[in-house]
């Protein structure tokens, strides 16, 4: 597993707090096989962050697509933030090695 700073500077994001970074990359799953190396899983940070991601979604589709109705903008954006097309981005920044 690489360290969370080398995912930090690879990406270009200007420095974060080490401890809050590990958590936000702390997996439920990693937590439990190992919760002597982690101090607390992302979860609750993911039900922030879900938050943040679906606004900045909505007011970029918002802002791009004006002619675009409140349905389509909603199934766009649903597509967007699903589980599956968010897996893809993650293993793209191979977020998984940190």
């Amino acid at each position: 597993m690489a360290e969370p700073g080398e995912l930090v500077e690879r990406l270009g994001l200007p420095a974060l707090d080490p401890a809050l970074l590990r958590l936000a990359l702390t997996h439920r799953s990693y937590y439990n096989e190992r919760p002597q190396a982690a101090e607390g899983t992302n979860e609750r940070l993911e039900f922030l962050g879900d938050a943040v991601l679906g606004l900045v979604i909505a007011e970029e589709l918002y802002r791009r697509l004006p002619t675009l109705s409140e349905g389509e903008l909603t199934s766009l954006r649903a597509a967007l933030v699903r589980h599956e097309t968010l897996a893809q981005g993650a293993r793209r920044l191979a977020l998984g090695r940190a």
